[in-house]
């Protein structure tokens, strides 16, 4: 689930970046630590090896098989819930205690997901689910509402649309309830139809929507002539399991009707699997040319690209404080390795790894094992990547979102045009 206020929005698809103030996507909000934030499913941002299973030392009964260091976490357990003064559930301590033991490491992008956190996870970053094909979130006043609507999804086609604050599921008020609660209720398979009341603009709307496979569009493309030139843009919106196949589609489709360049956006985008974005940056560089460089406790690893595949075209990267990971190895790479040019302003600084782990409850521990460098061997932590061309975005824009306002993306158009 992502989140959006007026400084705080996912960009979906290209028309509503267009009809919204956008600024930061959910994943970085918790990190970031901005005054104004917004409660929901996924807090963190994200560069993620592919998801693999496997299981904690934890039996399903509660209890712990300890031996050495965990002696005396065991002794701990046990005189809780054998002394303790009321009854307490046995895996509710268990989370407690693997939730401090996440935050002892004092990593932000290490965290601990419930059963339903993990799930919502992993069907977002698989790039389709089953459900309605809507995001939901929570604001400051408690409301949840819908942040996100996928095109051409059971919403879309039903009419349910970002900012719709829902009311009812199935009858059953939503009020007080989490995210992951109200996502229950939609799913809930003893309906045939989640039925849900929304308010929008003070008015009560009610819709039926069904439930099937939806698959999430993380890229988008258009033409844009500049100078009597073509030049292709793509917005990307994360680094899911499908996202480099949908942008291979969308520049093959660009390439079919002669551009002259590209224009890459990545503004706002927190990330992803690393395999996706490897694969990307694959399509541009020369075989041999190093992607970026993976450091573990003992050794540095170079990954080049490794087809007979490259491209000569100009580039530019639109960066803003809210690319972060896979997002930054974008920029870098290309910046460092193909000369592209990079417009916005520096991004969020992250240069590690995680990959995830399934615990028994079907849980999941999301966890830092790398750091990746650029190709120059830079590490971009905490500090992000500097842009070519330093450039904030405009208060018209802000004022009036429109392709022609865009202030950032009109300079990347005139790099490229002028190339």
């Amino acid at each position: 689930m992502k989140s959006k206020n007026k400084k705080a929005n996912r960009k979906n698809t290209i028309n509503d970046k267009l009809n919204k103030t956008s600024d930061f996507k959910v994943y970085e909000l918790i990190l970031f630590g901005f005054l104004i934030m917004v409660v929901t499913i996924f807090l963190t941002v994200v560069v993620m090896h592919e998801v693999s299973d496997s299981n904690l030392n934890i039996s399903k009964n509660g209890s712990t098989k300890s031996s050495g260091a965990l002696s005396e976490f065991n002794e701990v357990y046990n005189l809780i819930i054998n002394d303790y003064y009321k009854s307490v559930d046995k895996q509710q301590l268990i989370n407690g205690a693997i939730n401090g033991m996440l935050s002892a490491l004092k990593d932000p992008h290490t965290t601990y997901f419930n059963k339903s956190e993990a799930d919502n996870f992993s069907e977002i970053m698989n790039g389709s689910y089953n459900g309605i094909g809507a995001e939901i979130s929570t604001d400051n006043d408690g409301n949840i509402f819908i942040s996100t609507v996928f095109k051409n999804s059971p919403a879309f086609e039903v009419g349910l649309k970002f900012g719709d604050i829902i009311l009812e599921v199935n009858k059953k008020s939503v009020k007080g309830l989490t995210t992951s609660e109200v996502v229950l209720l939609i799913k809930d398979q003893n309906v045939k139809k989640a039925h849900i009341k929304v308010n929008r603009n003070n008015q009560e709307l009610e819709f039926d929507v069904e439930r099937r496979n939806v698959v999430i569009e993380s890229v988008e493309s258009q033409i844009i002539t500049k100078k009597d030139k073509k030049i292709g843009y793509v917005v990307i919106n994360n680094f899911a399991n499908n996202t480099y196949e949908q942008f291979r589609e969308n520049i093959e489709s660009l390439e079919s009707q002669n551009i002259k360049g590209l224009v890459i956006d990545v503004r706002n985008n927190s990330g992803g699997y690393l395999h996706s974005v490897t694969n990307m940056i694959n399509m541009f560089l020369p075989k041999g040319k190093v992607i970026y460089q993976i450091q573990d406790k003992t050794t540095t690893y170079k990954y080049t690209a490794t087809t007979d595949e490259s491209r000569n075209y100009p580039v530019a990267v639109l960066v803003n404080k809210s690319s972060a990971s896979a997002s930054e190895i974008l920029a870098i790479s290309l910046k460092e390795t193909y000369d592209a040019y990079v417009v916005g302003t520096t991004t969020y600084g992250k240069g590690t790894v995680q990959t995830t782990k399934d615990l028994n409850n079907g849980a999941m521990i999301k966890y830092t094992i790398q750091k990746w460098l650029s190709p120059n061997g830079n590490w971009i932590n905490d500090v992000g990547v500097s842009p070519t061309h330093e450039i904030e975005l405009s208060t018209e824009y802000e004022n009036n979102p429109s392709l022609e306002n865009d202030n950032q993306l009109q300079k990347a158009l005139d790099l490229i045009a002028n190339k």
